[in-house]
């Protein structure tokens, strides 16, 4: 699966913001597409996982800002809630029959929203020529029998990032398989000021029990070889986790901080947040995730520019990424559905998708605006060739309770609350029964 994903350096926060301010005129849609009147007016509400995240959040926020104020008629109401609570969220809301106009969606919970009857298929409100802008496999990953659940505005393919300036110090190369990595990440774990005890560690996990360390461990699973789900030859739903390289999977993952100590402490109340503010606070050498993590390190630490290096997760048996692709629904209840359409394309439009790239590092969607990039830089290269090895997310309708059932066993094992062959038997029968009550 090989998209040609080209990217700018990413600019400081405070510059980006100014051009975004001033792009009141220079970003608007085509007339055609211009919402009603100013004296009809509309307000729109979004959910919003963007509004939780920073550097993301303002900027988003001043996207909607330079929308409004050339359509006056319009108001954006964006409603935030954490990615890791957004299934459960739009779930609530929609049982409650109090969804918004638009909400964020992704790959892996699209199926779930579809069997609500939540989704507006946005292959209709969009006309085909225009959905041919996008990267066609983006679009493929957003659709469901042809009908296009969400219009993705950005890919994070998840890649390991590691701090170049030290790697080159150490006389270091990026690691190409585990066996590598562990050798680089004991090395780069030290006491740095000889007071004894170790301040420095050479990987920062993500092991919390959610949609964010599931996004981390599933692809580094697949590079054992292992397919969570998967459909056999005559569409037959199955798992590998009772593979043996699942349990080798499981193991390894465990051991980086049981056994090998690479690991700073608190590992399983340690999220995304945290994992970025040490590598801002030059505690950990390498980290799993996507492209954005570029930004939100460097809006901590602006000294790091240029210090952050990328490249594919390391291999057992071959490379894996997921595709790391997001975007917004326009909800089926909406009353302003060409509106909110009219907005989402001038989120992703080429100026604002660049904008919109350069504060945040998240890969674009629109192949004029990959065209017009540069992603040659240590900092993004790695992640341009992990997208080679991005898989889809599996056609499944409950493909997001997989995030559960791995992140379950792994912290059963690092907690050492069950043994191996416990925590990942207990994921292999959860996930026959989920299976079984797909059928």
């Amino acid at each position: 699966m090989k998209v040609n994903i080209l990217k700018l350096p990413v600019m400081s926060a405070s510059l980006a913001f100014l051009l975004l301010a001033s792009s009141g005129c220079s970003t608007s849609t085509n007339s055609q597409d211009t919402p009603q009147a100013a004296n009809n007016p509309i307000k729109l509400q979004i959910l919003s996982v963007e509004q939780t995240e920073k550097p993301e959040g303002p900027a988003e926020k001043a996207l909607a800002d330079a929308y409004v104020a050339q359509h006056p008629n319009i108001k954006i109401e964006f409603i935030a809630v954490p990615y890791n609570d957004l299934y459960k969220k739009v779930t609530a809301l929609a049982t409650g029959g109090d969804m918004p106009d638009a909400f964020f969606n992704t790959p892996e919970f699209m199926r779930n929203a579809n069997k609500m009857d939540i989704t507006t298929d946005l292959t209709g409100l969009l006309n085909k020529d225009y959905l041919a802008e996008f990267y066609p496999n983006m679009i493929n990953e957003a659709s469901i029998d042809g009908q296009l659940q969400f219009l993705p505005w950005f890919a994070t393919p998840q890649a390991l990032i590691y701090r170049g300036d030290w790697f080159e110090k150490e006389g270091l190369q990026a690691p190409e398989t585990w066996d590598d990595f562990l050798k680089v990440a004991q090395k780069l774990t030290k006491d740095t000021n000889g007071d004894g005890t170790v301040d420095q560690w050479g990987f920062g996990m993500i092991g919390t029990r959610n949609s964010s360390g599931a996004a981390r461990f599933i692809p580094f699973l697949r590079t054992f070889g292992v397919e969570e789900i998967k459909q056999d030859q005559n569409g037959k739903w199955l798992t590998e986790l009772d593979k043996p390289q699942a349990k080798e999977a499981f193991q390894f993952f465990a051991d980086l901080n049981n056994k090998y100590g690479v690991v700073p402490p608190g590992v399983l109340e340690t999220g995304f947040p945290e994992v970025a503010t040490m590598m801002a606070n030059n505690k950990i050498a390498m980290m799993i995730s996507g492209p954005n993590a570029i930004g939100t390190i460097t809006s901590q630490n602006p000294d790091l520019k240029g210090k952050l290096y990328s490249a594919p997760l390391p291999k057992k048996e071959n490379h894996s990424a997921t595709f790391g692709l997001f975007g917004y629904s326009i909800s089926k209840s909406s009353k302003h559905k060409n509106e909110m359409a009219d907005f989402l394309k001038f989120l992703v439009n080429k100026e604002n998708s660049l904008k919109f790239n350069a504060i945040s590092g998240r890969l674009p969607t629109k192949i004029e605006v990959g065209k017009d990039q540069q992603l040659s830089s240590p900092d993004f290269a790695g992640f341009v060739k992990a997208i080679d090895y991005a898989f889809p997310a599996p056609a499944f309708d409950a493909y997001s309770q997989f995030n559960d059932i791995v992140t379950e066993a792994y912290q059963l094992m690092i907690s050492k609350s069950a043994t191996t062959d416990d925590a990942v038997g207990k994921a292999v029968n959860r996930a026959n029964e989920l299976i079984a009550k797909q059928k």
